[in-house]
């Protein structure tokens, strides 16, 4: 298993995230603008005020996934790592985790990475851990077979 290659795919994943959303934006922002050109009072008060919402809702969201984007950009995806840190890869007893952002499953080949923040919690509990080392994830213990 390629750390590039799963950095890739998370890159990949979080760039369509922000093409979608940039979408959405712009047919509501078309929806507000189209509201624009009716007549109907109360009607088009109404329609605009949940457009803006909406608008409100996804900005928001947009703004999340920019700095979810920059944190990307941030991780060395072939730097080795010795401790559990942004941009390792983390092998346990039963899964495959990635340090980065929240993505949770992305698929690299045949293989399924839980892609996760450090800010989460099971990565608060991670961060600064080396192998060997035990966390516990949903009342289960999982040991640190690696890190790399």
């Amino acid at each position: 298993m390629n750390k590039s290659d799963i950095y890739a795919a998370c890159v990949a994943k979080q760039q369509t995230k922000i093409e979608e959303l940039q979408n959405a934006i712009d047919k509501v922002q078309e929806s507000i603008e189209g509201e624009d050109n009716s007549t109907a009072g109360n009607k088009f008060e109404t329609a605009r005020a949940m457009g803006q919402e909406e608008m409100d809702r996804l900005n928001q969201t947009m703004n999340v996934a920019v700095r979810e984007m920059n944190i990307l950009n941030q991780i060395e995806a072939t730097k080795p790592c010795d401790s559990v840190q942004l941009g390792a890869l983390i092998t346990t007893d039963v899964k495959v985790i990635y340090m980065a952002v929240g993505l949770g499953k992305v698929a690299v080949g045949e293989d399924t990475i839980f892609v996760i923040s450090s800010s989460s919690p099971i990565g608060q509990q991670l961060m600064g851990m080396e192998q060997g080392g035990e966390v516990t994830f949903a009342g289960k213990k999982e040991k640190i077979i690696s890190i790399v």
